[in-house]
């Protein structure tokens, strides 16, 4: 273990079948196998029953006993990891932390008692323009900066005007050899009840309110209405999504409103045996050809499908459709176009990148609109236009077809490599070189003298500076996201949830007074802890031995 650099990667645990989840599997035995790294996993909703042995540190964010449920609950950020955090730190003390979630997910990071210790690379969820100037200020205290997507590396240089340490891409990848295609496309969808010479848009989405799945019937609606007769009544709609879904669209109201219903497919899953199956739409619970129980529903975070059997909905598409306002990055575009699926995506976000790649349809943007709760532009895509594809690819050769499939499946495995992934983080890993206090877990006490009184004299602009430049030590915050609300507070008061929706309290200086004394004191007394000046209460970790130790 001598002289290894010691790495922690924060995200969701490597056995969830989500999106961050399955980055961990892939990337982490990557890393693991060049035997050049001391690894460790703090891995949000792991669970112990399901982790295997590895070849890794492994530090469990879930809650053990209910204690600890107790004071994980508190918080719903703890979910991300804010309560164990800092502990896991003074127990692995990394020489760099990898995190890739959304910005709100690892923004506390940058606040971190210990952030002058270790090292930060970022691989942030950017997936529309602009990003909130929050984010792009915790962006800027990171070391580095990774990025999803060409798009999303773009935003940000675009934004920050240099000011991020942007230093590339590490695009989720995918497994040629496991998301391919079938031999008999035929035979397959005969296999499931739908006809062999049959035409299948599908696309495989959680029902959110970003994906478009009203105004993907809609456009199928155009569809059936423009084509040719002989395409029209052998083209089916399918939807592998979730029904019903709090937040999500009313899928049964869309069907009906477009008198799609006899041209819908949906995929069911049994709660009671676990057989699934492609059906036409028949309502949200249908019996189960299996076990005849009424127990099919159409699937759900809690009751999906496996990866296996997701490959061979994928294969019973002869088009993939990706309708949304925006993705971060839109992974099962890449599975369906290694599955030889060609691909057509709204051509905006990180879907345009991958259209390109895959050499697939962009849906012409209608028009752009900002997002009320994000503030960020989102892309309403032209229905017409994907009529207009779907249209013309169906109307075209059977060879046609044939080498767009080819050309679609080349594109995802040319563009889309875990080993490149990994490449990625393994080179950055390597020029990493400490700078400061990086990695000198044993560097002498630091305490911060805290003042006891509030200096006179001041404006709230005066006051706000000095808060953060000798309270916390913090002066590059001085103008930054933080210091404008905590001004704004001062000066107009602050937002409070009540019972009756948000409403102005008064924010004084001595309450923000002692808000920063607080920190001040909680950054003393991690120093003090880290140094062994003071202990620490007892944490279960879980951590699994490693073929590093």
């Amino acid at each position: 273990m001598l002289n290894k650099k010691r790495v922690l990667f924060v995200s969701e645990s490597n056995h969830l079948a989500s999106g961050f989840g399955t980055y961990a599997k892939q990337i982490l035995p990557r890393l693991a196998a060049t035997n050049k790294y001391h690894l460790a996993e703090f891995a949000s909703y792991g669970d112990t029953q399901r982790v295997g042995p590895l070849a890794w540190d492994y530090y469990n964010n879930s809650p053990i006993g209910e204690e600890e449920a107790k004071i994980f609950n508190s918080n719903p950020s703890n979910a991300f990891g804010t309560w164990k955090f800092n502990r896991v730190l003074l127990d692995f003390k990394p020489d760099i932390v990898l995190t890739y979630r959304d910005p709100w997910m690892d923004e506390w990071i940058s606040d971190s008692p210990f952030r002058r210790y270790f090292h930060w690379l970022w691989m942030p969820t950017v997936d529309s323009y602009p990003q909130k100037r929050k984010w792009l200020e915790t962006f800027r205290t990171c070391d580095a900066v990774l990025a999803y997507s060409e798009f999303g590396q773009k935003v940000l240089d675009k934004q920050s005007g240099g000011s991020i340490n942007t230093i590339g891409c590490a695009s989720p990848g995918i497994d040629p050899d496991f998301y391919k295609p079938v031999e008999d496309k035929g035979a397959h969808k005969q296999s499931y009840g739908i006809p062999a010479d049959s035409f299948v848009v599908g696309t495989v989405m959680r029902n959110q309110t970003r994906k478009l799945f009203i105004e993907l019937m809609k456009s199928f609606r155009i569809f059936l209405d423009n084509a040719p007769k002989e395409i029209a009544d052998k083209t089916f709609l399918y939807l592998h999504t979730s029904y019903p879904e709090k937040g999500g669209w009313d899928i049964e109201e869309g069907i009906l409103e477009n008198g799609i219903s006899s041209n819908v497919l949906c995929t069911y899953t049994c709660r009671n045996c676990g057989d699934w199956r492609p059906s036409r739409y028949k309502g949200p619970v249908k019996k189960c050809q299996k076990c005849h129980q009424r127990s099919g529903f159409m699937p759900s975070v809690g009751h999906g499908i496996s990866i296996e059997e997701l490959i061979k909905v994928y294969n019973l598409f002869d088009l993939y459709v990706q309708y949304a306002i925006c993705e971060g990055f839109g992974m099962p575009q890449v599975e369906a176009a290694s599955c030889g699926v060609p691909i057509a995506s709204v051509n905006y976000s990180a879907m345009e990148d991958v259209v390109e790649h895959t050499e697939g349809y962009p849906i012409r943007v209608e028009k752009m609109f900002r997002e009320l709760n994000t503030n960020a532009e989102r892309a309403y895509p032209s229905n017409a236009h994907l009529a207009e594809i779907m249209e013309s690819h169906f109307s075209k050769s059977d060879s046609f077809r044939e080498q767009k499939s080819k050309r679609a499946r080349e594109g995802a495995i040319k563009r889309y490599d875990w080993n490149d992934t990994a490449k990625v983080w393994e080179n950055y890993i390597d020029s990493y070189s400490p700078t400061g206090n990086q990695g000198k877990w044993d560097s002498p006490i630091r305490q911060m003298n805290i003042p006891e009184q509030i200096p006179n004299g001041m404006s709230n602009e005066q006051f706000v500076n000095w808060c953060f430049a000798q309270l916390i030590e913090s002066p590059h915050r001085i103008n930054s996201y933080d210091s404008f609300k905590y001004l704004a507070s001062l000066d107009f008061g602050c937002f409070i949830d009540g019972q009756y929706g948000p409403h102005l309290e008064p924010f004084s200086v001595e309450i923000m007074f002692n808000m920063f004394k607080a920190k001040a004191q909680e950054i003393n007394s991690f120093e003090a802890i880290r140094t062994g000046h003071s202990t620490i209460s007892e944490m279960n970790f879980l951590t699994k031995g490693s073929n590093n130790a």
